[in-house]
């Protein structure tokens, strides 16, 4: 679960400035965080916590994201059951990735991008006090921007974990039991 964090933590930059290339995007992001977390040391006040709440907000198409998290129990639910989880889904993302922001800190880090369209794919290596880690970003444009859809960190997919979990949850507590986990782990 560390490593997914890690991972989360380096799509937090991604903006529409160089929604043509994945790669600049990400690199340029990337060092925009690492500048912004040395420059906040220590814990993080809740104005600057907000302020990488709106960055998470803009990482991920978690419409789409949440749809493929929760694969065949998506189509049955209604578009206001859909709409309520894909809010609640995203502030629980937030929440869990800020608290793991604080602790963040990347030496140096080597992409490259495969693939186009709908299926492209941003491979990275990124060194941390001399460990290297594998991370994807499986991304695809939105309204002329990069949106991530999943994010694999040293062979761990975000996407496949959440669709295990929320499958068990779902297997013995129904969809309200999801969301009344979710809730809870958004602090609702």
């Amino acid at each position: 679960m560390r490593t997914l964090s890690v991972a989360l933590l380096l799509l937090v930059g991604l903006t529409p400035a160089f929604a043509g290339d994945p790669v600049a995007e990400i690199q340029k992001k990337d060092r925009d965080l690492q500048d912004y977390l040395k420059k906040n040391k220590g814990t993080l006040t809740r104005v600057q916590q907000d302020s990488l709440k709106h960055l998470i907000n803009g990482i991920f198409d978690f419409p789409e994201l949440g749809k493929r998290s929760l694969g065949k129990n998506w189509a049955p639910l209604s578009k206001v059951q859909q709409d309520s989880f894909v809010a609640v889904f995203k502030r629980m993302v937030e929440n869990t990735s800020v608290k793991r922001l604080e602790n963040y800190r990347s030496d140096s880090a080597r992409y490259t991008v495969s693939g186009s369209g709908e299926k492209t794919i941003v491979k990275g290596i990124v060194w941390s006090k001399g460990k290297s880690s594998k991370v994807e970003y499986k991304l695809l444009q939105v309204d002329g921007r990069w949106k991530a859809w999943d994010l694999v960190m040293d062979d761990l997919s975000t996407l496949k974990n959440y669709r295990e979990q929320f499958q068990t949850i779902i297997n013995k507590d129904k969809f309200e039991g999801l969301m009344s986990r979710l809730r809870k782990n958004a602090g609702n």
